[in-house]
This record gives C-alpha cells, structure tokens and sequence, in this order.
C-alpha cells in the first residue's frame, strides 16, 4: 500500500499554506508524485456573453491560463523541494464530479481535499461538493483544515468491527492499514479508537434483562473487547496497549472528545453507504460533527468499491 502518486483538489480564493505544507510532507515522506488539479468554472462569466460564443471561448481561455498560470507557480514550489510535481486544469461546472473523473484518469493513491473555513463563524462548512467527494471518491480523501500537524503527527483509526457492512473486518483493516501508512509517511504514532454503547437501563423492557443489567452490560463489552483485539492482533496490538482506546459512548461523542484529548492531527475513518459514517449521524448531523471536529480528515472506502460517476 504504497503512496506513489498524490491528486491535489486546489480550489481558487483559498488560504493555501497550510495545504501545500502537508502535500510537501506527504511527497517527502513517501516519494510520491504530485498532480495539482484545479476545475475551473465561473457563471458569471459564461452569463456575460450568452449571445457570443466564440467572446465565451476565448474567456474560458483566459480563465484557465491563469488557473494553469496559478499551480504551475505551486508546482514550481513543490520541485525546488525536489517533488516531482504537474498540474492539470478542466472547466465543468459539476466540482465534485470533476475531481472523480480526474482520479479515474490519473489513478492516484489517495486525494488532498481543502475544506473552506467560514471567516465569520470560525468554523468550517461543508458543502455539497464535499459530501459528493466523501461518497464517491474511490480512492482515500485526505480532507484538510487550517490547523496545522504537530512535528511528531498524532493519527488515529477509528474502527468498529461490529458495523453495517457488507466486509466489516475488510473495511477495519483497510483503515487500520491506510492509518499505518500515514504514520510511516509523516514519522508519526498511530492510535486506535473504537466506541460502542449499552443502551440505558431505562431503554430495556425485558424483566429478564433488566434483573441482570449489570451483567448485560460486562457481556456486550466483553463482545467487543473480543472482537477488537481479533482485528487488532495482525497488527501487533490490543486492548491492553496504550495506542488502543475503548469508549463506552455514542460513537459521535468519542470521535469528538478522542480528537480532543490525545490531540490527533489525522483522523482515518471508514465510508460506506450504511456504514460507520451513519452512526455517527445518530442523535447529530454530519455538519455539526466534521465541522467541530477539530483534525483532519482520511476518509477510507472497503475493498472493492466503485463510484458511481463514470469518465
């Protein structure tokens, strides 16, 4: 699982210091090729000459060359530092589309995603475009913030052998995998989260159950401390080691509170259509949960995935 070539989404208007800082340390550490790509596409532009198209054709023109002009200037950054590096731009006006299109071409191995921090409200958003690419995107999306990686690179796996998927461990052990890769890439620890929840004694209406809470209670978390150390023993850990945290919460409060205490810079999580990402959702929104969450994002699909946008 080896990082030869990084796609890198880099959208106009956007603070890119922070971005290119992480590309650099991915390439450096993993000896990758970088690909810059932006998608180019400006309605007010094309409204501006409806009537004359060969005036629109040659505005489009102009709009790309200086995208082009913009990342060839980033890619000459990126070589002075000895990375390998090419840039490539399209005009579509479907963004996230765009961008699976461009990996079904290139084929790279992961994609670097910014996310638009709101200047305002000091938070980030979301947009549809971003949900588009965390469904679709075949290959793993690095989803990136302004706050900067510590030195050593603090990265956790977030794994839950117990959810809806068709290959539950398949997924686990990809995102065990992709986490131990970045840790490689970037001399960072890995970590290992997994939540599960007994419901509330107030929830059970069985007589028998409830006579015995207590004891309910020690055997679902005996099932899951079982089902962890399985996964993890392949990868020379378990719930006995430090790197391995259980929480007994919803699994969107852990993600949350677990960021926070071990300061994790990247977060590896897994994506799938009735997966780990729709229990996050109970009791929540995904927006109120990315957006609070403060690490990056490595979002992971199973084996075997296929997007459905095609070339």
């Amino acid at each position: 699982m080896d990082i030869r070539k990084i796609l890198v989404n880099v959208e106009q208007g956007k603070d890119l210091y922070l971005l290119i800082e992480k590309v650099l340390r991915m390439a450096e550490g993993s000896g990758a090729k970088v690909e810059l790509f932006r998608c180019c596409y400006n309605a007010s532009l094309r409204n501006s000459y409806l009537f004359d198209k060969e005036s629109l054709l040659r505005a489009e023109h102009g709009y790309i060359h200086k995208a082009e002009d913009d990342l060839e200037l980033i890619a000459s950054q990126l070589e002075a530092q000895g990375i390998e590096a090419a840039t490539d731009v399209c005009w579509e006006r479907h963004h996230a589309e765009s961008i699976v299109r461009k990996v079904l071409r290139y084929q790279p191995d992961m994609v670097i995603h910014q996310v638009e921090q709101h200047s305002r409200l000091g938070h980030y958003i979301f947009d549809q475009s971003d949900w588009m690419l965390i469904r679709q995107c075949p290959v793993p999306l690095l989803l990136v913030k302004q706050k900067p990686w510590s030195d050593g690179g603090h990265i956790a796996a977030a794994v839950d052998p117990f959810h809806e998927s068709d290959s539950p461990a398949a997924l686990d052990k990809q995102i065990l995998n992709w986490a131990r890769r970045i840790v490689q890439t970037i001399e960072g620890d890995l970590k290992v989260l997994h939540s599960f929840n007994v419901l509330p004694h107030s929830a059970i209406f069985d007589e028998h159950l409830v006579t015995d809470f207590e004891g309910m209670q020690r055997k679902v978390r005996g099932e899951h401390v079982e089902a962890l150390n399985l996964l993890l023993e392949p990868f020379g850990l378990s719930t006995h080691s430090t790197a391995v945290t259980l929480k007994e919460t919803e699994a969107h409060r852990a993600m949350l509170e677990y960021v926070e205490e071990a300061h994790i810079d990247v977060l590896v999580i897994g994506a799938v259509a009735r997966g780990i990402l729709d229990r996050w959702l109970i009791g929540s929104t995904t927006e109120r949960i990315l957006d609070n969450l403060h690490a990056d994002l490595l979002v992971v699909k199973p084996p075997g995935f296929v997007s459905s946008v095609s070339e």
